[in-house]
């Protein structure tokens, strides 16, 4: 057998074996040890006087910036547009990937909001959306008011965990391709 012929099957083989290596160890890495089950909370009507707020695509944006700058995350943008975009980068492997996820948002019935993964790009990456919701909770500081649920491709937002005292926030619509947004203020008691 001629050697340049067995060296290139040798190097084929440890090519092949550290590619499926490495496609093990990502996929061992990304598979989380428990899985949660997430359960929206269950609120009680707000009493006190109350008031709605109508709002444009950027005035909502303009807000939830601010909102989100005073909590000091640099981690990730969650933006208002003609849909809601979360952008971030991720660490595997050491190497630093950029992730954009588009969100239909969706109003609970408790005045929250669902935002469903409406399509997502991870780099150059294909994997499953589940996978890059475990990654976001993994590797990006959100606030307590956002939670990731990996199971249903989603973020819940829990306006009623935001640092208000003095009043609570529940959303009424959001339409964001009719730029008609409209929150429910009401006064704490």
């Amino acid at each position: 057998m001629n050697k340049w012929k067995a060296a290139f099957f040798v190097l084929s083989g440890v090519i092949l074996l550290t590619a499926a290596g490495g496609w093990l160890w990502i996929n061992q890495a990304l598979q989380s040890d428990t899985e949660e089950v997430f359960t929206a909370p269950d609120r009680s009507e707000v009493g006190g006087p109350s008031f709605i707020v109508s709002s444009s695509r950027e005035d909502a944006d303009a807000w939830l910036q601010r909102e989100l700058e005073e909590e000091n995350l640099e981690d990730f943008e969650l933006i208002i547009d003609d849909a809601v975009y979360f952008q971030s980068t991720i660490t595997a492997l050491g190497l630093d990937i950029p992730v954009e996820v588009r969100f239909n948002p969706e109003v609970t019935e408790d005045g929250n909001i669902w935002l469903r993964e409406d399509g997502f790009q991870v780099g150059l990456v294909e994997l499953p959306s589940s996978r890059i919701f475990t990654l976001i909770g993994d590797n990006v500081d959100l606030p307590e008011w956002i939670s990731v649920v990996g199971e249903e491709s989603s973020l819940y937002m829990d306006l009623r965990e935001l640092d208000t005292e003095e009043y609570v926030i529940q959303a009424r619509e959001l339409d964001l391709e009719e730029n008609n947004i409209e929150f429910q203020i009401t006064a704490a008691e």
